[in-house]
């Protein structure tokens, strides 16, 4: 935490103490209207200054430990985030995206939840050390009975509260699955409203996965709810205990100290109910901080150790060479093994490469381990020269920009904060999206285009980003034909003219036969290179 810890402390102590100062002052004032039915001053007084006390204490507590817990959940985000944005995509694929949005999103507001929740209970823990105090001070045997009760009380609680933490886990595991599906339905939508088995086939199992996470969360609830009442109980057979059995101990309750220990206790229940109806919140908060911990930690693990550098960028190069490259990838949903290689490909400045292959070729999977996105299991990778690891990584990928088949468009401009508007204007009039949308403050005005001019969107923007190399996964899958023969008979040049080098994964072979440009085609099966030949400009 930021703030002082012992001023909290001491803080929280003066709320307590000023709670009791309540408890005293209402039982002396009691006591005196009896007695002698006047109205006793210092009793008032104490009252007056007691609930001031208290409630300056609250509010500062209250802000404080809300203000701190918020402080902690925002660094823990900021970690969290930065530890994905420095990770490796195999790391990220592994952990699963559902499983970091629940932690950082539903997780973290679990923690927010909880933090108004703790202000009170570290108020009532106070309040019951002190009035605890003042109940040995009237009746030892009801504080021992008290200590006795709500020991035991606690020692079923601890016990209970493990069996508890095994079933809120498997709560959190089937929401994340039902997050899962909820994900095919958005993500998948065209797929399942063009096949109705499909689609009903998705639904049942959502409908299943969800029937299964509302009833491990139901026993997970009725599991705590069965522990509250279980702690009330306790409660009230603590009042009961200390009213109906202290006097049986011979220890003598007269003058009143039986009802100022009833009294005291009535003022326990209070702060005790307090306490018991934080048991599922906390428990809750527990688990999500556990499931927070447990993802900073995998994603912690995956992290380079090497600083991150903003400034190693690279802005030219001769040549890249790939040699004897192995890669193999393992789908963690159908734990099938997809391998790529042996590879050996070399890319020089200036050159324009189509790669070309059926579907399962292994094309986007070389072109993420070409750009460095996927570390090869074997062989090497240089960058004129120099070995591409771990220390080099970054600015290698400093070469490039790319657009992948599953690309994603920001609204900003990130990392561009000096884009030329007078370009973009020109680039957006060029893919003829003057009329689409614009930049405005470094973001553009709208992203709610079609499919294929969201691609030229992209490629607008890895354009502005003027790095030597441009990758592009199918990005003419969804170009009208009138447009796609724009790119290659028009596009195409202008960029290898301003010395862009160029990989292009295409299926596009009517289009490469009429190619006006010098270029080498590749064409890849089963994750290798079968076949590489060139095309000279002009004989297509």
């Amino acid at each position: 935490m930021r703030s002082s810890l012992w001023k909290l402390m001491l803080m929280a102590g003066f709320g307590g103490i000023s709670s009791f100062g309540i408890l005293v002052a209402i039982n002396a004032g009691a006591q005196a209207a009896d007695k002698t039915h006047e109205l006793s001053a210092w009793a008032v007084a104490l009252f007056v200054i007691s609930l001031l006390l208290f409630i300056k204490t609250q509010v500062y507590v209250t802000t404080t430990v809300t203000a701190e817990i918020e402080g902690i959940i925002h660094r823990l985000r900021v970690r969290l985030m930065d530890d994905v944005r420095r990770s490796e995509l195999l790391a990220i694929e592994r952990i699963g995206q559902s499983r970091i949005f629940t932690a950082i999103t539903g997780d973290a507001a679990a923690l927010t939840q909880a933090s108004n929740t703790m202000c009170y209970s570290v108020l009532g823990a106070v309040v019951l050390l002190f009035v605890g105090t003042y109940v040995a001070y009237l009746s030892l045997a009801a504080f021992a009975l008290s200590v006795v009760i709500i020991g035991a009380a606690g020692t079923i609680f601890h016990f209970r509260s493990r069996r508890l933490i095994a079933e809120r886990a498997k709560a959190a595991e089937q929401e994340r699955r039902l997050f899962d599906r909820l994900a095919d339905f958005l993500d998948g939508f065209k797929e399942v409203r063009l096949n109705s088995a499909r689609s009903a086939d998705l639904f049942d199992d959502a409908v299943a996965v969800s029937r299964t996470a509302a009833n491990t969360k139901i026993a997970a609830q009725v599991d705590t709810l069965r522990q509250v009442v279980s702690t009330q109980a306790y409660v009230y057979i603590l009042l009961g205990v200390v009213v109906f059995a202290a006097p049986l101990f011979g220890e003598s309750m007269t003058g009143g100290s039986a009802t100022k220990t009833a009294a005291a206790l009535l003022f326990v229940v209070g702060a005790a109910f307090g306490l018991v109806q934080s048991i599922p919140i906390f428990s809750n908060a527990n688990a999500a901080a556990d499931r927070l911990e447990q993802l900073d930690a995998d994603l912690h693990a995956t992290v380079s150790t090497e600083p991150v550098d903003e400034t190693r960028v690279a802005k030219r190069f001769d040549k890249i060479e790939m040699r004897n490259i192995m890669f193999s990838y393992v789908d963690r949903f159908s734990e099938k093994a997809f391998t790529i290689g042996p590879i050996d490909f070399t890319l020089r400045s200036g050159e324009l490469v189509f790669i070309t292959g059926g579907n399962g070729s292994g094309k986007s999977t070389f072109l993420r381990v070409f750009a460095g996105l996927y570390p090869p299991a074997s062989g090497e990778i240089t960058l004129d020269g120099m070995p591409v690891n771990d220390h080099t990584r970054d600015t290698y990928r400093s070469l490039m920009s790319a657009i992948f088949f599953d690309y994603h468009l920001f609204q900003r401009l990130y990392g561009m904060p000096d884009a030329n508007p007078a370009e973009v204007d020109r680039l957006l009039a060029q893919f003829r999206l003057g009329d689409k949308t614009g930049l405005s403050g470094g973001e553009f005005r709208t992203l709610d285009v079609s499919g294929g001019q969201r691609r030229r969107l992209a490629l607008i923007v890895s354009l502005l980003e003027k790095r030597p190399i441009l990758l592009l996964d199918e990005w003419t899958a969804e170009q009208d034909p009138e447009f796609r023969r724009k790119f290659y008979d028009e596009l195409l040049p202008d960029m290898m003219r301003s010395g862009a080098t160029i990989v292009v994964i295409t299926h596009d072979d009517r289009y490469l036969d009429e190619l006006r440009l010098s270029a080498r085609r590749i064409r890849m099966d089963e994750g290798r290179i079968v076949e590489e030949r060139s095309i000279q400009s002009g004989d297509g």
